[in-house]
């Protein structure tokens, strides 16, 4: 094994090589990654579906986010929800009426983004590619190494700072919407300690036209964020900051914001420190860590018209000047002990073995609704009126709510341990063949222990082409939200009785690289879930999240890419997908087996970057989505989202070798693209930007 991973640094410092052959072998140094197996191997030797995107390549080609860049891989659509979420769907893998729980995992320069209140670190989407060294992305379950939530796939964001990048400089950026950013990272030493920062702050003044409405949406932004990194010897500290502020979009129903004179926003915040310590005796290796998270979470939404919330508190005879309104407020804290441990090679066998303790604890969690303080204002009147039956939230229609008022979004004194321990075996059967096997066990507090499994074979058949046979078991764990939510109106309980999402996923990889230039993979899958998490749609009951039976996705994944030492980089993938999904059954009526809604089920995707000179580059992006696949929802009669083709162009003029110019085109035909809406209430979905502009300027010193 250790062939493998020494070979490309030896074969790089051969003084027998030309220069452009150096320059190949320095281009497969950076497609090292150690996501997969926490050990650094190229990514086509990993046991394991891995694209590492370059994010100064995706600069060059107009990609302004780590939101952007995710979309330009096979088997990932980036959507948003109507109240500005971004959603990451990997595979066609979804959960159409409960979107706040995401299922992959996000790391920040290796550190994971704990949430364990809605599941969700979409907030991390706008982070500007400008300070990202690189994004390695793993598609498919890896909870064997990440644990819970590495569903269907893991995505670590590899900024400049965390891979200890030395560079200095600043860069601004100015366009459409009255967008803007300003940010930096330094680099200094002092006294055997380096030190790296970085920063920035971005905001906007966004607001969309909207077909068959006046007003126009809300999603003006605010997003800073501050991050530090100390090393010394083997100690590093690291540390980073987040915090943003939207508009919401197309408000709570995914229509348009019900009441103008009080627009509502929702705000995010997250703050980690992590210290790690890698120990080096003979020929062992142990890494140790400890981190400290802290989340904060206030979402305002604005649900329905003050007129509306009048007619329904009439029929009971209470006068209301409120709309119907809500707000939440959550926090909670993380914190997290781990150990690696890396033994000498035994017999063709690498071992690695991890053990760790994660305590989480909710510390703040508010929640306000004006429906519900109307009742409980006039409860006595309410309770008693002869017209109780037709009051639109009565308590047969929401009985969570009537039998346990209360000012909480979740059960009180929350918290949850987890303890882990994973085994890790890299084997070299052969000159040509790996072979990995992973086992891994999480003892959760409040639902027990669950098992993760993984299986993989790499064969090197010759120089040209790798094969690769991978099995692995993940699952998710409930999130707060879906186990202990108290029942609002409007918003449904939460069932401690969940189980934990599981999945086995199955695939068979080729890859072809005839030479440096050129490289070609495919990829086969085949997922199969059980216990699937969603809401249920009986309307008056008081436990809102269920168990669902099963749902599949296989498909057909490709990626080629071709690539010279200046003037060429071409990367084109493509994705085909079959997705079921089981619709939770309304009231009096059976569940149904049908095509995944919401989805494109065909996606083709490429990127060129052109450089001419050194002075020059042209960066040209390119989407196809087919059309949405519609819900078979009975009572739905909107149009899915049509098929769409996205094309984006950027120019790049390097005035030194130390400053830049970069003007970018975003939909440059300008096309309608629409994203679904929530339950349909728009037709073809809620619509986005159409033709917008960026321009972005770099200094490096």
């Amino acid at each position: 094994m250790k062939k493998i991973v020494y070979s490309v640094v030896i074969l790089s410092i051969l003084s027998v090589v030309s220069a452009e052959e150096v320059d190949d072998f320095e281009s497969l140094l950076n497609d090292v990654s150690k996501i997969a197996t926490k050990k650094s191997l190229n990514v086509d030797y990993l046991p394991a579906v891995v694209t590492i995107i370059d994010a100064q390549t995706y600069v060059d080609a107009g990609i302004v986010n780590i939101g952007e860049a995710l979309g330009m891989l096979p088997g990932i659509q980036v959507q948003i929800s109507p109240m500005g979420y971004t959603m990451t769907t990997f595979r066609g893998l979804k959960t159409p009426n409960s979107y706040f729980a995401d299922k992959i995992k996000i790391l920040i320069d290796g550190v994971a983004i704990n949430n364990e209140i809605s599941g969700t670190s979409n907030y991390y989407m706008d982070f500007p590619m400008q300070l990202v060294d690189k994004i390695e992305v793993l598609r498919g379950p890896s909870s064997t190494v990440y644990g819970a939530g590495a569903f269907y796939g893991v995505v670590n964001i590899i900024t400049k700072l965390g891979d200890s990048k030395k560079e200095n400089q600043v860069f601004f950026s100015t366009g459409s919407y009255k967008y803007g950013v300003a940010g930096t990272n330094v680099y200094t030493t002092t006294d055997n300690w380096n030190i790296f920062a970085s920063g920035y702050y971005q905001q906007n003044d966004k607001k969309l036209n909207v077909p068959n409405y006046e007003q126009k949406t809300d999603e003006t932004m605010r997003d800073l964020s501050l991050g530090f990194k100390a090393t010394h010897g083997d100690f590093e500290f690291l540390t980073r900051l987040k915090q943003n502020t939207y508009g919401n979009f197309y408000s709570f129903e995914g229509e348009m914001d019900p009441i103008l004179t009080q627009p509502k926003e929702h705000k995010n915040l997250y703050f980690f420190a992590q210290a790690s310590y890698l120990a080096n005796f003979e020929d062992y290796k142990l890494e140790t860590k400890a981190n400290f998270s802290h989340r904060e979470s206030n979402i305002g939404a604005n649900i329905d018209r003050i007129g509306e919330m009048s007619n329904r508190f009439s029929v009971v005879d209470v006068v209301t000047e409120d709309g119907f309104t809500s707000q939440e407020n959550t926090g909670e804290q993380n914190f997290e002990f781990e150990t690696i441990l890396t033994l000498p090679e035994i017999d063709s066998n690498d071992i690695l073995i991890g053990t760790g303790i994660r305590y989480v604890k909710v510390e703040q969690d508010d929640y306000y609704n004006s429906v519900e303080n109307a009742i409980t204002q006039n409860y006595d009147t309410i309770i008693n009126h002869p017209n109780l039956n037709n009051f639109r939230h009565n308590s047969n229609k929401e009985p969570a709510f009537w039998l346990n008022p209360t000012t909480q979004l979740l059960k009180d004194n929350l918290s949850r341990t987890i303890a882990y321990g994973y085994l890790q075996d890299l084997i070299s059967i052969s000159s040509a063949t790996d072979l990995i096997l992973g086992l891994r066990i999480d003892d959760y507090s409040d639902f027990g222990a669950k098992f993760s499994k993984r299986v993989g074979v790499v064969h090197r058949a010759n120089d040209k082409t790798v094969l690769k046979f991978l099995y692995g078991s993940a699952f998710r764990a409930p999130t707060f939200i879906e186990a202990y939510a108290n029942g609002h109106i409007n918003l449904r309980a939460g069932d401690e009785n969940l189980k934990p999402e599981e999945t086995n996923t199955y695939e068979a990889v080729i890859i072809y690289s005839p030479d440096f230039n050129n490289k070609l993979s495919l990829n086969l899958f085949y997922s199969q879930l059980k216990n699937v998490i969603d809401l249920e749609e009986y309307e008056a009951t008081i436990v809102g999240y269920k168990n669902y039976k099963g749902r599949e996705s296989k498909g057909l994944e490709f990626e080629y890419s071709f690539r010279t030492q200046l003037e060429h980089n071409f990367y084109l993938n493509g994705t085909y997908l079959e997705t079921d999904y089981e619709i939770p059954p309304e009231e009096y009526s059976n569940s149904e087996i049908v095509s995944m809604p919401d989805i494109s089920k065909l996606m083709l995707k490429a990127m060129y970057v052109y450089t001419p000179t050194n002075k020059f580059s042209f960066g040209t992006t390119w989407h196809y989505y087919s059309k949405i696949t519609p819900t078979e929802l009975e009572w739905v009669d909107t149009e899915s989202a049509p098929p769409v083709h996205i094309f984006d162009e950027t120019i790049t003029y390097r005035l030194s070798s130390f400053s830049e110019i970069r003007g970018t085109v975003k939909n440059l035909f300008d096309v309608d693209v629409y994203q679904p809406s929530y339950y349909y209430a728009m037709d073809k979905g809620i619509k986005r930007e159409g033709r917008n502009y960026l321009l972005n300027y770099t200094y490096r010193f």
